[in-house]
């Protein structure tokens, strides 16, 4: 074993713990020093540093030699060319004599067991980071003596790192008694990530906590030589410039780069005008009229050049680089774009790791710390009264952390300190109104990129999705479907062709930076939406947007403009609507209405609104009923009333025979409302997680051209009769009675009739609430779904496309039981939750067609089965062939969970299957014994298992587990191995690469 850390010093001084924290006293001057040992270390001389700590006067080195001198080791020699940092431990290594660590050495370990060549290189990393990191942290100490000498202020951040940096020197000297290699791996890492971490820019004047991180990342694309173009992409006004120019500069202050070419592209591009402003900038002159040989006298330029970034700036459409002259291998010349256009990037041939979003300021202070250093002078933010600063914070809260739009606002604000003109400033904003200089300023930049839609609908599209947008998510299906109610898509496609459209529009307007997609959601950044509204304006169009705190009541009647086209209200509690009120908008469209605390809508309010044809309603949970007046509004094309849970009355829709979707969900409603059955257009009908809705059999059968119809998560029984003449059906949710299931799935379910979504439900299942029905993508496992509650045992047709089966509280002793003349080849994913009775899931049986043709089976989740002994059970004389094509040949992902009487989870046969297994997670089964069983006999057979693609193992709470697996796991890469609460575990199992 090494020395214990620290051994040196502690010959020498007393040692004590005072609130908490370490002291170490001289015992030669009682001089205290508290941290660290490395303070005491300096003052006994003992690290080679001073540090600016005052040396023991008592203490000499004769003292400490002749205390060395009665040690196993000799006095300690300076080996020139090494740190101190790290120079003892190595001395320590080449003078040690102890004649058992000599004999470890000459058989090349150190006396940890280290391998010593292996040993060594870690030392040289360690003492190639320490001389690295010192080298940057004079770099930082030179650029902050030239930043202060020119009045700039340094970033609190800066100090934070170089104060790390101190600790991690601190460290590094206690490292030289340590002998432990994987501690000085464990430190060598910290070494790094602190050295990933440096700080770029060091004056307050640049604010973003991740503006370092994004720097950082272009300059290691730069150092990459497979990568040739590198793309920075954003909505306008969020730095994209900035990051190209602050990457220019460290480019340049490293010299890591001869030259550095910045050109600004922009809308009015040509390859003759590019060439000649990238001649301009290398200092060459094109005079030949021929575009080719422009372009090689151009590469002949920049070749001569030698190693340099060429920087376009502010691009909108694709460039032909070898075109203009630029060939990736001239010289390892590298190109930087900034573009608003994602798509862009790709054209140009960006690969995947050197696109780089820049997004608006977000989290700890950031839009408020730039605004304040806007305001405020050479770098030194302004100070509010409270009074103002709560004001002022309210402001830049409505920029969304917009650079842009914060710096505009700073500058039209410096130098005001009175009250009153900040809450004048609030007032407008809240009213989206931001003054003339203001708005031309930020929205002119910012309509650039809607200018940039070349096509017409397409710019229609994004008014319609920006005026849509609240302050959070939007979800993806509702705004596709919006559009189709306001006729910028065509509805009289099938459903999975609007959603491809729908789709492949929000996909335009997020590559032009409009709007955010994440998941299933749709976002449009605060002052992107208040650019549409401008817009708006200028094209003498009209519309009412008021979100949260903007209004606190319903605009009075003479405030809703006759040519109003759209009002949306999200968030703003605005009290009861009065009594009597009727606005008079003769040309509204589109009246959303969301979140608003509204109980209650006059019976005159819609007298007006006869072009009404979008009503949205939704999230007003004090709501009770509709006014009858709704049952006049015959231009109505949509009613949506979402998560309106006290809504009980929802007047006759009869009328409406221009209504085509109608969404009811979330409510109080008893009946489904009268007239339905007259509503011949209606093609989209959700009437789900109605809990008290009951009967629908009266109007069903009449809707002959639904397209989508959602009666899940109700009472409400489907009969097969009630949908046979459904025939342009393409989504269907909803429960049956089991003794219907069998005569729907023969006249309705296979694979080329009947809808191209479903999810279907027998007995009573309440599965996961808001699953949507909207699924045409191929891969998707859950497109075409079946749910069985408590059926009896008879025989279950399930459909040759079926991609999903969940079996919920049933008494079925065997999925084999209820499904064995089925062949469901399609099945992609089971998951069995809450069966009591089920001993088993599989027969093996060559006689059932379920087992013996599911060869796609990709996910396995089995919860809360008390039964369970077995997942296959094996037939005795039958052996199925199931290397290649059994049950789990395809199986990714296993779950099990809560299955108390399973002890072996994957016998011999199945464990040859378990080719494409990804993940397995076992929790909570307190009778499991072993995972993978490679035998049947209780040998300790050393085999081994194949799982090469296994990623992750996940063994929770399994009080027997005795065995893993007990030969060894080969696997592709190194699969995450998490094991916690399994006491009786005899060892962890052994993992090999393939």
């Amino acid at each position: 074993m090494g020395r214990k850390k620290n051994e040196d010093c502690r010959k020498h001084v007393t040692e004590g713990v005072e609130n908490g924290h370490n002291y170490w006293i001289c015992n030669y001057c009682n001089e205290k020093y508290s941290g660290g040992a490395s303070r005491i270390e300096a003052h006994l001389g003992l690290n080679g540093k001073g540090g600016g700590i005052k040396p023991c006067s008592k203490y000499h080195e004769g003292v400490y030699n002749n205390m060395a001198s009665t040690s196993s080791n000799p006095p300690l020699q300076v080996v020139e060319g090494v740190p101190q940092v790290i120079g003892t431990h190595i001395r320590s290594l080449l003078n040690h004599q102890n004649n058992a660590e000599i004999m470890n050495l000459s058989e090349g370990m150190n006396s940890s067991g280290c391998n010593i060549s292996v040993y060594e290189s870690e030392i040289n990393q360690l003492k190639q980071l320490v001389i690295d990191l010192e080298r940057d942290e004079n770099d930082i100490a030179k650029q902050l003596q030239s930043l202060e000498s020119r009045g700039k202020k340094r970033k609190p951040e800066v100090d934070e790192w170089l104060e790390e940096l101190l600790n991690l020197k601190e460290s590094a000297n206690e490292m030289n008694s340590s002998d432990d290699i994987h501690e000085i791996n464990h430190f060598i890492d910290n070494m790094k990530r602190h050295k990933k971490k440096k700080p770029f820019t060091l004056s307050t004047e640049f604010v973003g906590g991740r503006l370092d991180e994004k720097i950082h990342k272009v300059l290691k694309q730069l150092d990459d030589d497979k990568v040739f173009v590198i793309g920075i992409y954003g909505m306008g006004g969020v730095g994209k410039t900035l990051h190209a120019t602050l990457v220019e500069n460290e480019v340049k202050r490293k010299a890591t780069f001869k030259h550095v070419f910045w050109v600004t592209v922009s809308h009015n591009y040509s390859i003759l005008k590019l060439q000649h402003n990238i001649a301009k900038r290398i200092g060459l002159k094109l005079d030949e009229d021929d575009e080719k040989v422009r372009a090689d006298n151009l590469s002949l330029a920049l070749e001569k050049k030698g190693k340099s970034i060429l920087i376009l700036d502010d691009v909108w459409k694709y460039i032909d680089l070898k075109e203009v002259g630029i060939h990736p291998k001239v010289n390892g010349i590298k190109v930087i774009l900034t573009t608003r256009l994602k798509h862009v990037c790709h054209q140009m041939d960006c690969q995947p790791c050197a696109i780089l979003q820049i997004d608006p300021l977000d989290g700890h202070n950031e839009d408020w710390e730039l605004f304040m250093l806007k305001l405020g002078h050479d770098g030194t933010p302004k100070i509010f009264p409270n009074e103002i600063e709560k004001i002022a914070r309210c402001i830049v809260e409505r920029f969304k952390g917009l650079p842009l739009a914060i710096n505009v606002m700073a500058r039209t604000m410096k130098g005001v300190d009175d009250f009153h003109q900040w809450k004048h400033a609030l007032n407008k904003l809240r009213k989206l109104e931001m003054g003339q200089e203001v708005e031309e300023e930020i929205f002119k930049v910012l309509k650039r990129s809607f200018d940039n839609l070349m096509e017409k609908n397409l710019q229609n599209c994004f008014l319609y999705c920006a005026l849509l947008s609240t302050g959070t998510l939007i979800e993806k299906d509702e705004l596709i479907m919006k559009l189709v109610d306001n006729g910028q898509i065509n509805g009289s496609m099938c459903l999975e062709e609007i959603f491809v459209e729908g789709n492949t529009i929000l996909n335009k307007l997020e590559s032009h930076s409009l709007i955010s997609l994440y998941g299933d959601s749709v976002a449009t950044h605060q002052m992107v939406r208040n650019m549409a509204c401008y817009i708006l304006k200028q094209s003498k169009r009209d519309a009412i947007v008021k979100f949260k705190d903007c209004v606190t009541e319903i605009p009075l009647s003479h405030e809703w403009a006759a040519n109003l086209e759209l009002v949306h209200m999200w968030g703003c509690d605005i009290g009861p609507i009065p009594e009597g009120m009727s606005p008079n908008c003769p040309n509204l469209s589109t009246l959303i209405i969301n979140r608003v605390s509204i109980s209650h809508v006059p019976e005159s309010f819609f007298k007006y609104m006869n072009s009404l044809s979008i009503l949205d309603i939704s999230y007003n949970k004090r709501l009770e009923s509709l006014p009858n007046s709704v049952s006049e509004l015959r231009s109505l094309i949509t009613l949506v009333l979402k998560s309106c849970y006290s809504l009980k009355h929802v007047p006759p829709l009869g009328e409406l025979q221009a209504l085509s979707r109608l969404v009811i969900s979330k409510t109080s409603i008893e009946e489904a409302p009268q007239g339905l059955e007259k509503l011949i257009n209606l093609k989209w009908l959700d009437l789900s997680s109605n809990e008290c809705l009951k009967d629908t059999r009266s109007f069903l059968s009449n809707l002959t051209k639904i397209q989508y119809l959602n009666l899940q998560h109700t009472n409400a029984l489907i009969k097969v009769e009630d949908i046979q003449r459904m025939n342009m059906l393409e989504c269907l949710g909803g429960g049956f009675d089991c003794k219907d299931h069998n005569q729907y799935m023969q006249k309705n379910l296979d694979m080329s009739f009947g809808p191209k979504s479903y999810i279907l439900t027998f007995a009573s299942v309440w599965g996961e609430d808001g699953v949507s029905l909207i699924r045409f993508d191929s891969d998707d496992p859950e497109t075409k779904t079946m749910q069985f509650g408590d059926c009896d045992h008879f025989s279950h047709i399930l459909p040759n496309d079926l991609t999903c089966l969940y079996i919920d509280d049933n008494n079925w002793v065997c999925l084999c039981a209820a499904l064995s003349y089925n062949t469901a080849s399609s099945l992609r994913q089971i998951g069995t939750y809450d069966c009591n009775q089920m001993e088993s899931l599989f027969c093996l049986s060559g006689f059932c067609s379920f087992c013996t043709m599911i060869h796609n089976l990709e996910v396995l989740d089995l919860q809360r089965l008390e039964s369970l002994t077995i997942v296959c059970k094996e037939v005795f004389g039958v052996r199925q062939s199931l290397t290649q094509g059994g049950i789990f040949s395809c199986l990714k992902k296993f779950n099990i969970y809560h299955c108390h009487l399973i002890e072996k989870l994957f016998r011999p046969q199945l464990v040859q299957q378990l080719q494409n297994l990804e993940t397995i997670d076992v929790q909570h089964c307190y009778s499991m014994k072993e995972i993978f069983v490679v035998s049947n006999s209780d040998d300790n057979d050393q085999s081994i298992i194949s799982l090469p693609k296994l990623t992750r193992l996940t063994l929770y709470y399994l009080p027997e587990l005795k065995i893993v697996c007990k030969g060894s796991i080969s696997c592709g890469s190194s699969p995450k191995v998490d094991i916690h609460d399994c006491p009786n575990l005899e060892r962890y199992p052994t993992i090999q690469r393939c």
